[in-house]
C-alpha cells in the first residue's frame, strides 16, 4: 500500500488516490515496471510481498481517509473473491475503488464491486504471447461492463495497429480507449505523448500521460 499520492494515469489522472498492489501475475511483460510483485528471479519475492488479512488491509487504507482508491498489481484479478471483499469494504467506509487489470483473468464478482475498470490489454512490445495476453473472452466480458474502459500502453507503430485490431474487434467507442506512451523517465514521457497525441486526436480515443514518471521519475512507491 502506498499513498496518499495522485493517480498518475487515465480517466482519474490527477486526483489524490491511495494504492493497493497486489501481488503475483500471470503475465511477464517485458517492460513491466512493477516486477517485483511477480519476478522471483529477480526479485526476493519472501521480502517484497506480505500476506495480509483483506479486513486489515482495508482498515489500514479506510485510515487514511481516501477519496480515491486503485487497487492494481500484479493482477488483482488472480485474487478475485478477496479483492472483490475488500473493494466492497473500502466502498462501505465511502470511498470509491477502481480497479487496473490485464484483461486476462475473469474478474468474477470483482467486476461490480469497483466503480471503474481500467483495463490494460498488452500489445506486441510486452513481448508475451499473443494467446496468453489476449484472452478475448474475457476481454469481451469487460467492454460489455458500462463502468469499463481501456488503456492501451504503446511503445510502437505495431502497437498503434494492434490496439486498432483491439478496439473495433471488441467494438469500443472513442470515449472508451485511451492511449499511453510506456516510460519511466520524464524525457521519454514527453516524447511519446507528443509521438501519441495526433493518433489519439485522430481516432478520437483520449491521450493519457504518467504524472508520476513526469513528478517523480522512476521512484518506487509514488
Amino acid at each position: 500500500m502506498f499513498g496518499p499520492t495522485i493517480q498518475g494515469e487515465g480517466p482519474s489522472a490527477g486526483r489524490p488516490a491511495v494504492f493497493v498492489r497486489l501481488g503475483a501475475c500471470n503475465l511477464a511483460c517485458a517492460w513491466c515496471d512493477t516486477a517485483y510483485t511477480w519476478d522471483g528471479d529477480r526479485y526476493d519475492l519472501s521480502r517484497e510481498l506480505q500476506i495480509r488479512s483483506t479486513g486489515d488491509v482495508a482498515r489500514e487504507v479506510l485510515a487514511l481517509r481516501p477519496s480515491l482508491v486503485v487497487l492494481t498489481g500484479g493482477e488483482p484479478a488472480l485474487q478475485s473473491r478477496e479483492a472483490a471483499r475488500l473493494a466492497r469494504a473500502i466502498t462501505d467506509g465511502g470511498s470509491a475503488i477502481e480497479l487496473e487489470t490485464s484483461g486476462t483473468v475473469p474478474l468474477g464478482a470483482l467486476a461490480n464491486a469497483v466503480r471503474l475498470v481500467v483495463t490494460s490489454p498488452k500489445l506486441s512490445s510486452s513481448a508475451v504471447l499473443d494467446r496468453a495476453r489476449l484472452r478475448w473472452g474475457v476481454l469481451a466480458e469487460i467492454a460489455a461492463l458500462p463502468h469499463a474502459v481501456f488503456k492501451f500502453v504503446v511503445q510502437s507503430p505495431t502497437d498503434l495497429r494492434e490496439a486498432d485490431e483491439i478496439v473495433a474487434r471488441l467494438g469500443l467507442s472513442p470515449g472508451r480507449v485511451w492511449l499511453m506512451p510506456e516510460a519511466t523517465h520524464a524525457a521519454a514521457l514527453a516524447d511519446g505523448l507528443r509521438a501519441l497525441a495526433p493518433h489519439a486526436v485522430s481516432r478520437g480515443w483520449s491521450l493519457s500521460s504518467r504524472l508520476q514518471v513526469a513528478v517523480w521519475g522512476d521512484e518506487r512507491g509514488r
